[in-house]
């Protein structure tokens, strides 16, 4: 018996580290699927924090610490011209109120419209982002669409030039433009994608004023280059990138799918789908220690929109239909994850500020505007995939 305890011993300590190992390398994924009515109800709050969160100038509380219930302070316009979008976007879906909080917004784009040697632009300081000016693009044009005002078309062509005097002859997307100096030499990650976007809806609207070809040579360029010139490693998983290419298979004649255009879309949702995968997984105790703290609520909105722009670009032609049960169930879980993440009227009711916090995501304590931007984006979005999908099974 005297052998036999240190092998029983032996054998407990080999489990227990096999366990451990597991448990650090192996994490179960949590997810759901949120009902329809979840996911209107989470959208209707975040545009209701807006509405309670925008002052008489059209400026919204940008960072918000709900520990100690204070208002941090700073701004950034793309990220106001990003609200803007997506309020529109909601008063399009039918949430109320969303439309009077941007029309609200739209006073500080007013305020700091400024013009440059190629055009308008908006922002503070001499050098202003052309990602700012894509998103404004974006903004109006959906209003435009909306309301059926177009008592803005004038800016939007303008906006228009100025963005494609930002393009330059091998694709690539100039990051601010110096109001007399015009574009610079600097690159943006997330720019490319934006100004792409706003190109491709400016065809749309507006057919006739040229806004196809600069947009093309965007194209070109994220499919072939961007990432191995301007961020080696990792590649960008570009949302705004998944709009652009969404958007421009509505066009009269949209840009061919080639080889290369569906490996790009391919490694993106690659990318997309690990990273809610991976998100999926931070449940607290030991993958706090393995998976560390949830993403910001902007990161996981981010991840939301680009599947849900991919699925609305590739279901019509079929191209992704042996991988379209994994990608729509991923969708659901980034919605899953907003949905059980957002503070409701329970959470808030202890706080000292509820209009702070209610309707809001709050990663260690904090919140930043672009938060609600992006979880509300991508819960429209996937909203309208779900609306699709069932109307193809209704038509096969």
């Amino acid at each position: 018996m005297a052998g036999i305890a240190p092998r029983l011993t032996r054998a407990l300590v080999a489990w227990v580290l096999v366990i451990g190992l597991t448990a650090l390398t192996v994490h179960p994924e949590r997810c759901g699927r949120p009902i329809d009515d979840e996911l209107a109800t989470s959208a209707q709050l975040a545009v209701d924090w807006f509405a309670n969160n925008i002052d008489p100038n059209g400026d919204f509380v940008y960072r918000y610490d709900r520990d100690r219930a204070v208002d941090e302070g700073g701004y950034n316009d793309t990220r106001h011209a990003g609200v803007l979008w997506s309020l529109w976007q909601a008063e399009r879906a039918g949430v109320e109120g969303a439309g009077e909080v941007a029309e609200a917004g739209f006073a500080r784009v007013e305020r700091l419209l400024k013009d440059t040697v190629v055009g308008p632009a908006m922002g503070t300081g001499s050098t202003l982002g052309t990602g700012t000016v894509g998103l404004l693009v974006a903004a109006l044009d959906e209003r435009r669409i909306t309301t059926g005002l177009t008592d803005q078309d004038d800016l939007l062509v303008a906006f228009g030039r100025t963005l494609t005097a930002a393009v330059n002859a091998d694709g690539s997307v100039s990051a601010g433009i110096h109001i007399t100096n015009g574009p610079n030499d600097r690159r943006s990650p997330f720019f490319t994608g934006e100004v792409l976007w706003a190109l491709a809806r400016l065809h749309i609207s507006f057919p006739d004023q040229g806004f196809d070809e600069p947009a093309l040579r965007i194209r070109q360029y994220l499919i072939h280059h961007r990432d191995e010139v301007e961020t080696p490693w990792p590649p960008v998983s570009d949302h705004w990138g998944a709009y652009a290419f969404e958007t421009m298979d509505r066009w009269p004649t949209p840009p061919q799918m080639t080889d290369a255009a569906r490996e790009w879309r391919r490694r993106q949702l690659g990318l997309f789908s690990l990273q809610v995968r991976y998100e999926s997984q931070r449940v607290g105790g030991i993958t706090h220690f393995t998976r560390g703290s949830i993403a910001l609520a902007a990161g996981v909105g981010t991840l939301g929109e680009g599947l849900g722009n991919h699925l609305l670009h590739a279901l019509d032609d079929g191209d992704l239909s042996e991988h379209l049960d994994v990608l729509v169930e991923r969708a659901d879980c980034a919605a899953h994850l907003l949905v059980t993440r957002q503070i409701d009227a329970i959470d808030a009711r202890s706080d000292a500020d509820p209009d702070r916090t209610l309707g809001a995501w709050f990663r260690l304590g904090d919140t930043q505007m672009d938060d609600q931007q992006h979880a509300l984006s991508a819960l429209l979005l996937l909203q309208q995939v779900r609306a699709l999908l069932d109307t193809l099974e209704d038509s096969a």
